[in-house]
């Protein structure tokens, strides 16, 4: 979640801030963790969530994402916020807001969105290079969180470690059906 004040988003609207702010995908690496830091400094208010992969596996992504948008919904600084969300949802929200709109390619359309974009990227990018640290071999700090085939065979080489999704490890069942993997212990 990032908020800008009125006067930041005019100051990005004119480029004199945040100049090419856009969707986190369309950046470099580099460019991301540039903006992130100039998004620390320009927003209002703004908060990261990590939702972990036991929630996922037993609730599902999109109660994922709806758990943590109610969680990074400001109650402190402003009684009934209005939401902009990017995707193509329908939210139940448990605080008191205005209301909130969703945005197809939001991300790409309202800085707000692209904003929270960027830091939800960079600082789950941070999170998977010390991941790689904790769970060395996975290569985290490499494709960061995306299913490469590389992970892929690390998991059947090093099994399951506990951050891993296991609603997104389909491909293990026919391994598994194969003989060519064993559950063992860590799940």
């Amino acid at each position: 979640m990032v908020c800008f004040s009125r006067d930041s988003l005019e100051k990005i609207r004119k480029e004199e801030i945040l100049a090419g702010l856009r969707d986190s995908k369309q950046l470099s690496e580099e460019k991301r963790n540039a903006f992130a830091k100039e998004i620390l400094i320009h927003a209002l208010r703004w908060k990261v969530v990590f939702v972990s992969a036991k929630f996922i596996d037993r609730w599902n992504i999109n109660q994922a994402i709806f758990y943590g948008i109610n969680r990074a919904i400001p109650s402190e600084f402003v009684k009934e916020p209005f939401l902009f969300v990017d995707g193509n949802y329908k939210i139940k929200i448990s605080k008191p807001i205005l209301g909130y709109q969703s945005f197809t390619k939001g991300d790409d359309l309202l800085p707000s969105i692209s904003a929270a974009s960027i830091l939800a990227k960079t600082f789950r990018d941070q999170y998977l290079i010390n991941l790689e640290k904790k769970y060395p071999g996975y290569g985290f700090a490499k494709h960061k969180g995306y299913g490469t085939e590389f992970h892929r065979k690390q998991i059947v080489k090093l099994g399951i470690s506990p951050v891993h999704r296991l609603s997104f490890l389909k491909f293990l069942r026919k391994e598994k059906e194969e003989g060519l993997f064993d559950y063992g212990e860590s799940v």
